[in-house]
């Protein structure tokens, strides 16, 4: 856990850890969060906690039932519509930073997919998911729309919570994901923003049909 810094309000490095600890899987999906426990914990005051919390309910990470607080647990439909999203979104994102994108950034995916297929031979699936996320904000940063990139963070954490703390035993995926990076990453060299387009929603698509299969496995093992 980070420590407490006085350069910045309390509410909001709460806020910041909390979250962290939620998108982590320490506080697990439908766990009731309360303030004492936190304020103890993390040694700050009740009300900056609930400060903290106010916050993270505005983004959906914790849902208020009754008088609890509830860690964000997505029904299975709030998982695909947040993939669906994502789709569209990111193949926007995809289009636009192929005419946009610099010579560093894309030396800098290159470097990506290089400590990917390292990652890849040794298992670290861990490293995976850190490398998967940091491809797809350098795209995102290079479509150079920002009302995009805002939209992009609010999916972001959303696809980084569900991919932890709910599809976290399903990552036989990431062959594929890698090559699809790959192919990613030529068409944004070659400056072709349809390719681009194309290639990123198949990346996608097949990262929606990964967590459709595996919610229909969780699905299964319950009903048996």
């Amino acid at each position: 856990m980070r420590e407490i810094k006085k350069t910045e309000p309390l509410h909001s490095q709460v806020y910041t850890i909390v979250k962290e600890m939620i998108l982590e899987g320490k506080y697990q999906p439908g766990e009731r969060l309360v303030e004492t426990k936190v304020a103890e914990f993390i040694g700050v005051s009740r009300g900056t906690v609930r400060e903290a919390f106010r916050m993270l309910t505005k983004d959906d990470m914790l849902v208020q039932d009754g008088n609890v607080l509830l860690v964000y647990n997505p029904t299975t439909q709030d998982i695909l519509d947040i993939y669906e999203c994502r789709k569209s979104l990111e193949s926007l994102s995809a289009k636009l930073a192929a005419t946009n994108i610099t010579e560093e950034q894309l030396k800098e995916l290159e470097h990506i997919i290089h400590e990917s297929k390292e990652a890849l031979n040794k298992n670290d699936k861990k490293k995976l998911t850190l490398l998967n996320q940091q491809f797809h904000d350098i795209i995102a940063c290079a479509s150079l729309n920002k009302q995009l990139i805002k939209l992009f963070e609010v999916i972001k954490t959303k696809v980084l919570y569900i991919r932890n703390c709910i599809l976290k035993e399903h990552t036989d995926s990431f062959p594929d994901l890698v090559d699809d990076h790959i192919q990613i990453y030529f068409a944004l060299k070659n400056r072709n923003p349809l390719k681009t387009e194309e290639k990123m929603g198949e990346h996608i698509q097949r990262s929606l049909k990964v967590a459709h299969s595996a919610l229909n496995e969780q699905m299964d093992l319950k009903n048996k």
